[in-house]
């Protein structure tokens, strides 16, 4: 009977840290899940701009781009297309 009595404390000691290893493993599980849901989003249009259709539109537009400053540059224009400094734009006024 002794036998039985230290194999049945064993079983109780090791139960709890089996359900503990048993919980992080689903929640690491549910988490992979979560995030590989959510990655779906940011890898999309990555992958859609990799297809012959998508490396063509990227081709149009640098195309275009192109057209539109040598036309600009032909009527002596230019594009006003950048992003200014926020240091010029929001100066403090001087007192």
């Amino acid at each position: 009977m002794a036998d039985g009595d230290t194999s049945r404390t064993k079983r109780e000691r090791l139960r709890p840290r089996l359900y503990g290893v048993a919980i992080y493993l689903v929640a690491g599980i549910l988490l992979l899940q979560v995030f590989f849901c959510l990655s779906v989003f940011v890898l999309r249009p990555y992958a859609k701009s990799k297809t012959p259709d998508g490396i063509l539109q990227q081709e149009r537009l640098r195309a275009t781009d192109a057209v539109m400053d040598s036309i600009f540059r032909a009527f002596g224009q230019t594009r006003n297309d950048s992003v200014q400094p926020r240091g010029a734009t929001n100066a403090p006024p001087q007192p």
